[in-house]
C-alpha cells in the first residue's frame, strides 16, 4: 500500500479513537455531574433531617392521639422539644444543667456558688455536686447522688462514698419532678394519669414510677403545656416546685431546641429551700453514669 494510503488510514483511524475518547470522556462527566447532583440532593435531605432532629421537630400544639390525655402529654412532650425523627419519640435520656442561688439546709441559709445537676432519665439516676457558703465564709462542697433505690455522698466526685438509704426517696422525687421528668412519669404511669383543668389551667396528677408509685404529683401546665408547677407528699413533706422563663439554654453553638427552665424555686412545708438560677444546660444526651460504689451496695444489701 502506498505511503500515502497508509498514513491516511492511520489518520482517520486516530481520529475516530480520539472521537470515542471524548465521548466516553464527555459520557463519564454526565454521569459524574449526574452522581454529584445526587449527593448534593441527598445531602439536603441529610441537612434538613439533621435540622429537625436538632429543633425537635416541633410542629406547635398538634393533638395526637384519640384522647385528652394522649393530645395532653404529646403537646407537653412536644413543647419541651423531647419529641425526635419522623417517629416523634421521646428522645431525652440525660441532661445537665449548671445554676447559682441559694439554699436553706436544717435551719441555716446557703449561697450556692456552685451547683452543678446530671439526671439520667433510663437508670435512673441523679447527682448533684454543689459548693456552699454559710454564715462562716467558708465553701463546703457535697456531691448528692441517688442511682436506683440507692443513695449516697461524696465529699469529692467518686470518692468516699457514705451511704445515705433514707435520702433515695427525696432524691428520686427531685428527678421525677423536673420538667422532663414530669412529661415521662406522666406517660409511664398510662391510665394512672389524669388531667383536669384547675383555675383554667391544665393539670396531670400521676403516681411516680416504682419505687415512689405511692406518692402522687399534681403538674400545673401552663398555656404552652411547659410544667409551671408540680407539688408531691413524701411522708408528712408537703414539696412544692416552680419553674419558669422557658428556653434553650444551652451554649449558643450548642443549641438543640430543648426548652428548660431558668429559675427553680422549691419550696417545703411553705419555706423555700432551694432557689436556683440556670447559668446554662446540655440537652445533648450528655455522658451521665453514677455507678454506686460497693460500699454502697453491700450496704444495701444488708
Amino acid at each position: 500500500m502506498p505511503f500515502e494510503s497508509v498514513a491516511a488510514e492511520r489518520y482517520h483511524s486516530a481520529v475516530a479513537a480520539t472521537d470515542a475518547t471524548f465521548e466516553s470522556v464527555n459520557l463519564l462527566e454526565s454521569g459524574v455531574c449526574v452522581r454529584i447532583q445526587a449527593l448534593a440532593i441527598a445531602a439536603a435531605l441529610g441537612l434538613a433531617s439533621l435540622t429537625a432532629h436538632a429543633q425537635g421537630g416541633r410542629r406547635g400544639q398538634a393533638a395526637r392521639g384519640t384522647s385528652e390525655l394522649q393530645t395532653v402529654l404529646y403537646n407537653a412532650a412536644n413543647a419541651l422539644g423531647i419529641l425526635r425523627g419522623l417517629g416523634e419519640e421521646d428522645s431525652i435520656t440525660t441532661i445537665e444543667y449548671w445554676a447559682t442561688g441559694t439554699m436553706n439546709a436544717g435551719g441555716q441559709a446557703y449561697r450556692l456558688t456552685s451547683y452543678r445537676a446530671s439526671i439520667n432519665y433510663s437508670v435512673p439516676g441523679m447527682r448533684v455536686d454543689l459548693v456552699r457558703t454559710g454564715a462562716n465564709g467558708q465553701p463546703q462542697r457535697q456531691v448528692l447522688s441517688v442511682s436506683g433505690a440507692y443513695a449516697w455522698n461524696d465529699t469529692k466526685l467518686g470518692m468516699s462514698g457514705t451511704p445515705t438509704p433514707e435520702a433515695a426517696s427525696e432524691r428520686l422525687v427531685q428527678l421525677w419532678t423536673t420538667p422532663i421528668g414530669v412529661v415521662k412519669a406522666a406517660m409511664a404511669a398510662g391510665a394512672g394519669t389524669k388531667v383536669t383543668v384547675e383555675g383554667g389551667a391544665t393539670v396531670l396528677t400521676f403516681p411516680l414510677p416504682a419505687p415512689l408509685a405511692s406518692t402522687t404529683a399534681k403538674a400545673t401546665l401552663n398555656g404552652q403545656f411547659q410544667t409551671t408547677r408540680v407539688e408531691t407528699r413524701l411522708g408528712n413533706i408537703l414539696t412544692e416546685t416552680t419553674y419558669s422563663d422557658y428556653g434553650d439554654w444551652n451554649d449558643a453553638d450548642y443549641k438543640a431546641d430543648v426548652m428548660t427552665p431558668r429559675h427553680i424555686v422549691q419550696k417545703q412545708g411553705g419555706a423555700t429551700v432551694l432557689d436556683l438560677t440556670i447559668a446554662k444546660t446540655n440537652t445533648y444526651n450528655p455522658y451521665v453514669v453514677m455507678p454506686v460504689p460497693d460500699s454502697v451496695e453491700s450496704t444495701g444489701r444488708k
